[in-house]
């Protein structure tokens, strides 16, 4: 069974390219592009993995991720433009990794298969 993961990302174009190469690489993907539905998504879909962007519509990145932290131990990994240092000390739970943007997408791919401990056949 392909692990899922629930990207969250405000700019459309780059959740799109995103979600595109998650499921190139196997993955079940469901998307929101403000914290409100991705924590309903989450509620009702208990994904695998949560990439997750910090500055989002409605419930930032942080507060998202500690809602998900208070009933979950799932994995979360960070894309952020800004410095993750300085919004890390305002997090109470941190993440399991984070990528500061630009980024690689097939890096981010990789870094969530770590996360997740899984290898794609091929």
């Amino acid at each position: 069974m392909s692990p899922h993961v629930l990207i969250i990302e405000d700019e459309e174009g780059l959740l799109e390219i995103l979600e595109l190469n998650f499921r190139s690489a196997g993955y079940t993907v469901s998307t929101a592009t403000d914290g409100v539905t991705a924590w309903q998504r989450f509620e009702h879909e208990r994904p695998d993995l949560l990439v997750l962007d910090l500055n989002l519509p409605k419930i930032s990145g942080l507060r998202l991720q500690e809602l998900v932290r208070s009933e979950s131990e799932l994995p979360v990994l960070i894309l952020t433009a800004d410095d993750f240092a300085e919004a890390e000390e305002d997090a109470q739970h941190r993440p399991d990794a984070y990528i500061k943007k630009p980024f690689d997408v097939q890096d981010l791919v990789h870094t969530a298969d770590r996360l997740i401990g899984w290898k794609p056949e091929g």
